[in-house]
């Protein structure tokens, strides 16, 4: 296997011996993780330690914690087969905005006629705050108000 540059310049200093280490270790648990995992519940997890026979995984919520509790035997034997000595898995919640999807920007929703016809009456009964603004930007949106009313 062939070292990337950085790889290389970290081993070559004596003082980052241990910490290159040790990041080799759980990117190599890491990937057995993954592969062990289904593909839905590998994207909620990841390793974030591994001491004294002790790794310990992230999960982006609670139903991904669940999920990895109930398969903690199944995971020690199968790293146990892989010569990991694994005595303990210890799963925490830990939420990661950056892997989770983007929220819609936007959302939408269908209204009905009767609906949008009793939001217009109560746009017109409002006197003038943020709220009657709002409603009065909803109803031009949806082509039951003219643009030149909206302030």
């Amino acid at each position: 296997m062939r070292l990337s540059k950085l790889d290389r310049i970290l081993s070559a200093e004596r003082d980052l011996q241990p910490l290159v280490a040790k990041a080799r270790d759980l990117g190599a648990l890491s990937g057995l993780v993954q592969r062990f995992l289904s593909a839905d519940l590998a994207s909620q997890a990841r390793v974030v330690n591994f001491r004294e026979g002790e790794m310990v995984l992230a999960a982006a919520h609670s139903a991904a914690a669940a999920k990895l509790r109930l398969l903690t035997p199944s995971l020690c034997r199968f790293l146990s087969n892989q010569r990991w000595q694994v005595s303990s898995v210890v799963v925490r919640v830990q939420p990661n905005a950056s892997r989770s999807a983007a929220a819609a920007p936007q959302k939408t929703a269908q209204l009905s006629t009767p609906t949008i016809d009793t939001l217009r009456q109560l746009y017109e009964g409002m006197s003038a705050s943020p709220a009657r603004d709002a409603l009065g930007r909803l109803l031009a949106r949806r082509g039951r108000l003219q643009r030149e009313k909206v302030p």
